[in-house]
């Protein structure tokens, strides 16, 4: 760490909002908002929610409103100016996911895939240009691992998918996002769009959709609910890559968690 931390980066789901929302997490919440506040931290929310979700979600929970917002698991940013409503769609990294799908339209990477058994399209609202989500059936999990990975293979440009588990409804998940992108490219646009360096941006995560940007150079938090088998994956690849020291495991889940590794960098 060289550079004091000015911004926080952090998942929605299971990071900083809880699977349930008792008073002992609402008082967590409440802490977490006066913190920001009283030390004046820029925020930004990583999510796999679309923006009106994101919103939806903030608002419930009652935490502070973010200046950037990541959503579609990383493949759209809007930025706030303004007002409580002033959004704006960063236009570069559009061009920059348009680009990463290398001229492929949505239906065609849809019609690749096909019928598969035991994935099913989720809902028009949770779609977007750049991100097809599905439900997966978890008994034909690695079937259709190989049976998706197999189809996209197929295309010029491979898409990726990014498999995980939605700890709400319990059930599977599948995202199919342009090649290469995910939350951390998301997170590397926001720093250089905004001039920060590596040690200025901590990122928070609980999932396996957080993996990259956890393991992206930034300081990372890792929250105590995150599975057990994300934890040691994240202790080995850190490990391996020399950035162990710039992650840290908290004690705590959710809201508590980020304030617990926020104090350890320094950050609070």
């Amino acid at each position: 760490m060289t550079r004091e931390p000015i911004m926080l980066a952090s998942d929605l789901d299971g990071t900083l909002i809880p699977t349930d929302v008792d008073e002992a997490r609402a008082e967590e919440i409440r802490t977490f908002r006066s913190a920001m506040s009283e030390r004046g931290l820029k925020l930004a929310y990583v999510t796999g929610r679309g923006r009106d979700l994101a919103l939806k979600g903030i608002q419930r929970v009652g935490l502070p409103l973010p200046e950037v917002l990541v959503c579609d698991v990383g493949t759209s940013v809007w930025v706030r100016r303004g007002g409580h409503d002033a959004w704006f769609v960063d236009e570069v990294y559009q061009e920059r996911m348009r680009e990463a799908l290398g001229g492929v339209a949505r239906a065609d990477i849809v019609g690749g895939i096909g019928a598969l058994e035991g994935l099913e399209l989720q809902e028009p609202g949770k779609q977007t240009d750049f991100k097809i989500s599905y439900y997966v059936a978890p008994d034909r999990l690695d079937a259709l691992r190989d049976g998706v990975g197999e189809r996209l293979a197929r295309f010029p440009v491979p898409p990726k998918a990014v498999w995980s588990h939605d700890p709400y409804s319990g059930r599977m998940l599948l995202d199919v996002l342009p090649r290469n992108v995910a939350k951390h490219v998301a997170l590397g646009h926001l720093r250089e769009r905004h001039g920060h360096a590596l040690d200025e941006i901590v990122y928070a995560g609980d999932s396996g959709n957080d993996f990259d940007a956890l393991l992206s150079g930034h300081p990372a938090i890792v929250v105590a609910n995150a599975p057990e088998a994300l934890k040691r994956q994240l202790r080995e690849e850190a490990l391996a890559a020399g950035t162990l020291d710039r992650m840290y495991f908290a004690e705590r889940p959710f809201a508590g968690g980020v304030m617990e590794g926020l104090r350890h960098f320094g950050a609070l």
